[in-house]
């Protein structure tokens, strides 16, 4: 799993090149920072607990706070992006001029495809930061933080003016789509395989060889990880009691959720609503 951002900085420039077939290991947590990913090459299945989409050359991702996020192959071929990481030093400027209502507007499109002109100036923001982040000293962040705030701009223009919205999921993959899609919206019923598979009108086995294909990870674990991410979610944005949360995340019980919760983030799910709302 990618790191958070170093202790004391407040900024991170990765410039990643992954082979054909490179999976991520683990989702990807964004605790208190923000995330933005330009692809530069290839093509990215990238879904969280609340989308699917495929990202592509020229799409441009911006990832909010407090979110899980994986991503595995397509095709048989290496992929390129650029991750930006940084904290709410780096916006909070911004934000007061824009509000944050726009950036996270820019979030909820999940991917945008820019058109070629302001894929150019991306690019060429991009490369300024990497010399920046390259030759690291102590008025650096002050100017990236420049550069990052230029950056947000250009793409908020860009959507305001017509950006495209990436397609969620090629029909390559529509049952993949599909039942990731049945899974989100019947998480409260615990979906089996076979269910959703007879949903998806493809067989059981089928479905969980898609499963392990391209998501790696097994049907099983895929559904307790959305039932996870469902509740953090609740536990977040809600007044809602432990047996009402497990409930409406599909838990038989709230000690089973509370030990699933605990398994797989390492915490109870009443200090993971303390820390949220600490931060």
């Amino acid at each position: 799993m990618p790191l958070p951002l170093k202790p004391g900085y407040h900024f991170n420039y990765s410039h990643i090149r992954r082979k054909p077939h490179y999976e991520m290991p683990a989702a990807e947590a964004y605790t208190d920072f923000y995330g933005i990913s330009y692809m530069l090459d290839g093509e990215r299945l990238i879904y969280s607990p609340t989308f699917t989409a495929i990202a592509q050359a020229g799409d441009i991702i911006f990832i909010p706070k407090y979110v899980y996020r994986r991503s595995s192959y397509i095709a048989n071929k290496p992929y390129e992006h650029i991750l930006l990481k940084f904290t709410d030093s780096m916006v909070e400027d911004l934000f007061q001029t824009i509000g944050f209502e726009s950036y996270n507007e820019l979030c909820t499109e999940h991917v945008i495809h820019l058109e070629q002109d302001t894929q150019n100036s991306v690019l060429a923001i991009l490369n300024d930061m990497e010399k920046e982040w390259n030759s690291y000293n102590k008025y650096s962040e002050l100017l990236l933080k420049g550069l990052l705030n230029k950056l947000i701009i250009l793409c908020l223009r860009e959507r305001i003016i017509g950006g495209v919205n990436a397609a969620h999921l090629e029909k390559k993959h529509d049952c993949l789509a599909d039942a990731i899609i049945y899974i989100k919206t019947h998480l409260r019923e615990s979906p089996s395989l076979e269910e959703t598979a007879r949903q998806v009108n493809i067989s059981a086995s089928y479905l969980s060889k898609v499963f392990v294909s391209h998501l790696k990870t097994s049907f099983s674990e895929f559904v307790i990880n959305e039932k996870i991410s469902f509740a953090q979610k609740l536990l977040a944005d809600s007044d809602l009691s432990m047996t009402e949360i497990a409930g409406e995340a599909g838990f038989s019980s709230h000690s089973y959720f509370s030990d699933c919760f605990k398994r797989n983030t390492g915490m109870t799910p009443m200090q993971f609503r303390k820390l949220f709302r600490k931060n």
